[in-house]
């Protein structure tokens, strides 16, 4: 492609008026709260939107990118103090491709590019670029889209809407939720103090089976939107394999599709989550340069399949790490204290401040019992192997992993 500087397509310029205004959104609201239904704080809404709008151009406008002679890839960006990254093709260690609803309707995409040791963030992110610029940009990048003329996969393998409900129900991820709710809230609390403040308190439930309905309630709903979550993020999900790389497509609003160079794959993760282990189900996730900060369902290989043809579906995606997860050599009986210490320090500690707190000392021995099961559980279950430029590792906290990683 051209060394000369580019910059994104025009879609570009509607998504950062979009970005800038819904960024100004929340001390618009404010405002207008504060101020009442006064015409100046009208305007004063209009004018902030107004200059978010051009702040959002702006931004496009201002932002080039290009593919340079000697294989570096350069963003810059900024207006007033415009800053530039640079990036070596050879450093790049994964292109992905996102699709929201906005970018559809425009026929763009939003282009990811993540380094070897980067962090949780992309480097560089062009937020709308046109289809045939982004088969260009990856093969300028090395990482080529799959042609249609090529030949069929060497593995395809696409997870059913059976599987899909599943995954779903057997692996609500609260911890990208919880912060969500705690954020709403300082929000509202901020937005409503007043209301609180006249009577609003004494309407909140006060006996202790109305707290636990409106707990029950809460968590309900956080379930029911953690389900709703993963179908949207792993609805249509499939995995190829070529002889170079992996492929993996998967979202239904929020399309992503990600391309992963086989050699840089250095583990995959079999995960057997607290509801799925009963089940004997789990799930594959990538260790792979670039990816490890990522969130969970970036760096999953398969969200769910019987454990017991876990092997042989690694060996299909990823030949490399083909391996038996059973049997493990077990740890020695001298590390059975390094399982049991930890628990057991935790349970002694609640159990002394309940204790003091409360006077309940009686709960000091249930608690150490359990504690000392939960040691023992970890005990048994951890072992490793090392055999054939391979080595399996597993160990369980509230989960079970079991690591096919490169010796």
């Amino acid at each position: 492609m051209s060394p000369e500087p580019r910059r994104l397509h025009a879609a570009g310029a509607v998504l950062e008026t979009l970005k800038a205004m819904r960024e100004a959104l929340l001390p618009i609201i404010v405002l207008i709260v504060v101020g009442g239904g006064r015409s100046s704080t009208a305007l004063l809404a209009v004018g902030g939107l107004l200059v978010a709008a051009v702040a959002g151009y702006l931004r496009w406008r201002s932002t080039t990118y290009r593919v340079r002679e000697d294989d570096t890839l350069i963003l810059r960006r900024g207006v007033f103090s415009p800053s530039e990254t640079t990036v070596p093709v050879s450093r790049v260690s994964s292109v992905d491709t996102e699709q929201g609803p906005i970018q559809r309707l425009f026929g763009v995409q939003e282009l990811l590019v993540q380094t070897a040791g980067g962090g949780a963030e992309p480097e560089i992110v062009l937020g709308a670029v046109a289809g045939p610029e982004v088969a260009h940009l990856r093969e300028a990048l090395r990482h080529p889209e799959r042609s249609a003329d090529r030949d069929e996969p060497a593995a395809r393998v696409r997870l059913s809407a059976g599987a899909l409900i599943a995954a779903a129900v057997t692996g609500p991820q609260l911890g990208v939720l919880l912060p969500l709710v705690a954020g709403l809230g300082a929000v509202a609390d901020d937005l409503f103090e007043e209301s609180f403040d006249s009577g609003l308190v004494d309407r909140l439930p006060d006996t202790p089976a109305a707290i636990a309905l409106v707990a029950a309630g809460l968590i309900a709903a956080l379930l029911v939107i953690s389900i709703l979550g993963a179908i949207l993020a792993f609805r249509g999900f499939t995995v190829e394999r070529d002889e170079e790389r992996l492929r993996i497509r998967r979202g239904l609003l929020q399309r992503r599709a990600a391309s992963l160079p086989l050699h840089r794959v250095h583990a995959v993760r079999v995960v057997e989550g607290l509801l799925r282990r009963p089940f004997g189900l789990a799930a594959l996730r990538v260790e792979t340069v670039g990816y490890r900060s990522e969130p969970v369902s970036t760096r999953t290989l398969f969200p769910l399949v019987r454990t017991a043809d876990a092997p042989a579906l690694i060996a299909r995606l990823v030949p490399a790490l083909a391996s038996d997860l059973q049997p493990l050599e077990p740890p020695p009986r001298r590390a059975l204290r390094r399982y049991l210490s930890p628990p057991l320090v935790v349970a002694a500690g609640a159990g002394v401040a309940l204790g003091l707190a409360t006077g309940a000392w009686w709960a000091l021995l249930p608690l150490l019992v359990i504690a000392a099961l939960e040691g023992l559980g970890r005990f048994r279950a951890a072992g490793w192997r090392l055999a054939d430029g391979r080595v399996v590792v597993r160990e369980r906290k509230l989960a079970r992993h079991t690591i096919v990683a490169r010796a």
